[in-house]
């Protein structure tokens, strides 16, 4: 039951269904208003003409004053009566239209999803239909996000979150793996072929850099190290700070872009990416998937999350296999049949 507190204290505490007349007792003066009559109201809302009375005489009790003159059995309103029926009626129409916003054929439940902002574009928007297919009754609400935050603290009932994993004690389950993987453009390769390692030295190379934890996202550097690559220059190149602009950079033929896994599963797969080195590099973070265990919407989080997984499966998959196929899609690449090497190997 609502109630609010007295500001001056809370000595007195306002309860709003003890301090409102009725329902019945407001349509009972709203009809008698109407018809002039409590035999003919009583009829209107099937029930006896001295209940109609007595409704009326408890909201005049209620209100101090007389709501109707009554002469020769007709109800005339008073001047009180006059001033509150209008402001009664309007206050029934807002009650119908509130009614009517409940209607099973109009009524849709929201569902709120933050996704950060790569992984929407490249990955949630591709597959939007298919994460929403058959959910008539539920519009989904995408926001996006670049840093982990408390769900509990918001109105977002699910979110794929990019990191460790450890999100303020917040449940998560693993949903993409981190892989990490050198891509370019196609062209670009078919100008100045990749054979080995040191042919890197004559690309430019493509950074991400983080905003708030550079643990977060591939590393040149890194890479290099777990390739054994000491000889190459590994701190030059332009550095973006959003990983779709690092992928779009590298389908410009900017350079040579160490990309994260799950953005250009797409573009490995149709061919606008090509990976020069084959497999892609296991990362140290990854997308997860956190509810809010607050959320009214718990069915709903139930049946996303679960095609959320789905395609992901599909389209992960994806990623492992189309790194090398894409590689043969770049007929001028020249990949090599051994394993790759460095110059100072030959």
């Amino acid at each position: 039951m609502t109630h609010f507190d007295d500001q001056a204290g809370g000595k007195e505490k306002f309860t709003l269904m003890r301090r409102v007349p009725s329902l019945n007792t407001l349509r009972a003066f709203e009809s008698v208003a109407r018809h002039g009559s409590c035999t003919r109201a009583g009829e209107e809302l099937s029930i006896s003409t001295a209940a109609v009375s007595q409704q009326i005489r408890m909201l005049e009790a209620f209100l101090g004053c007389d709501l109707f003159k009554r002469h020769d059995r007709k109800f005339i309103l008073t001047n009180a009566g006059e001033a509150c029926l209008p402001e009664l009626r309007k206050g029934f129409d807002h009650l119908l239209n509130a009614m009517g916003q409940v209607n099973t054929r109009k009524f849709r439940r929201r569902f709120n999803l933050s996704v950060p902002p790569s992984l929407a574009a490249r990955w949630l928007i591709p597959n939007f239909n298919l994460l929403t297919r058959g959910l008539d009754e539920c519009d989904l609400w995408v926001s996006t996000s670049l840093v982990p935050f408390h769900l509990d603290d918001t109105n977002i009932d699910m979110a794929i979150i990019h990191g460790s994993g450890k999100f303020f004690n917040q449940q998560s389950a693993l949903l993409i793996p981190s892989f990490e993987i050198p891509v370019c453009s196609p062209r670009l390769l078919a100008e100045h072929p990749i054979d080995t390692f040191d042919d890197l030295r004559h690309h430019r190379l493509i950074h991400e850099v983080a905003e708030v934890d550079d643990t977060a996202v591939p590393s040149w550097k890194q890479w290099f190290e777990a390739n054994d690559i000491p000889q190459i220059d590994h701190d030059t190149g332009p550095r973006f700070s959003n990983p779709n602009l690092v992928v779009e950079a590298a389908i410009a033929g900017v350079g040579v872009a160490l990309a994260r896994g799950a953005l250009v599963t797409r573009e490995l797969a149709s061919g606008e990416l090509v990976s020069p080195f084959g497999k892609p590099q296991p990362g140290s973070t990854g997308y997860y998937l956190v509810r809010n265990p607050n959320s009214e919407h718990r069915d709903l989080a139930d049946e996303l999350g679960a095609r959320i997984k789905r395609i992901v499966a599909t389209t992960g998959a994806a990623a492992y296999s189309s790194s090398s196929s894409s590689r043969r899609a770049g007929t001028r690449a020249r990949a090599p049949s051994r394993p790759m090497r460095t110059e100072s190997s030959k």
